[in-house]
């Protein structure tokens, strides 16, 4: 809406309307993404994950594996890295996440947005969006440059072994653990008074996810096409399920009430 827009509603006569579900959603995580690249620590060691270790990786460990392993081996390894490149930079998720209501609360920036019309669901949609979308961008930055370091130092006709199909799951395993790990960091910040505490305890229910993570991407190695599909699709529907239980049991009220 712009200032031009103004009479127009005034002349109508009725008031305008509050922004629906997902626009609400979209707004709020517009803003939480703003604010978390803001943040120059977030922005520095993002950019040193997706930037920095991708072409450091290959070149002290990647590179001399390549001349040591054969080709059905290397071309798996080279697609388990793609899973560890990415989730390196989708971890400042949970700090950013952390900060979303934690923090915020902190601050006394949270109590406008609890007052405002906005869902529960849009709020904490918003929030993880707006945590994990600056992740993602780097994470694809990372991948980018791994691929692009590994074509330099490697050869493109080692690269050439890269399987596809498994290179694809990898790849897409990475926003579907950013989004849960931000899911979790986000549940875990609305239900504690402080950043930090957000945070530690984030970084502790989180392991066993880590662990569980690096077990799949293993196992997919020897799996076929169709369990990548199907590991990636349950972990997306559970990103989506964690949210909206999430929303439905967060108390706003009693945040409110404690202003």
């Amino acid at each position: 809406m712009t200032d031009r827009d103004l009479p127009r509603l005034m002349g109508s006569g009725q008031p305008p309307r509050a922004p629906g579900d997902l626009q609400s959603m979209l707004l709020i995580a517009r803003r939480g993404a703003v604010e978390a690249l803001r943040d120059r620590m977030t922005l520095f060691v993002s950019l040193f994950f997706a930037l920095v270790f991708p072409v450091g990786l290959v070149l002290t460990t990647v590179r001399p594996l390549a001349d040591a392993n054969g080709p059905s081996a290397l071309g798996s390894l080279l697609a388990m890295y793609l899973l560890i490149i990415g989730l390196l930079p989708s971890s400042a998720a949970i700090g950013i996440a952390s900060g979303q209501f934690a923090g915020e609360k902190e601050q006394g920036n949270l109590t406008p947005l609890l007052a405002s019309p906005a869902s529960n669901l849009a709020i904490f949609g918003g929030k993880v969006l707006g945590s994990v979308a600056p992740a993602i961008v780097f994470s694809v930055v990372a991948e980018a440059a791994y691929l692009g370091s590994l074509a330099v130092a490697v050869g493109t006709d080692r690269l050439r072994l890269l399987p596809v199909g498994l290179a694809v799951g990898m790849v897409a395993l990475v926003p579907a653990a950013a989004l849960f790990e931000t899911a979790v960091a986000s549940l875990i910040s609305s239900r504690v008074r402080t950043f930090n505490t957000a945070q530690q305890i984030s970084g502790l229910a989180l392991v066993p996810f880590w662990g569980a993570i690096a077990a799949l991407g293993f196992g997919l190695r020897s799996l076929g096409g169709l369990a990548v599909v199907v590991a990636v699709v349950a972990l997306f529907a559970a990103d989506i399920a964690l949210t909206m239980i999430a929303a439905a049991t967060w108390r706003r009220e009693e945040v409110l009430a404690q202003r």
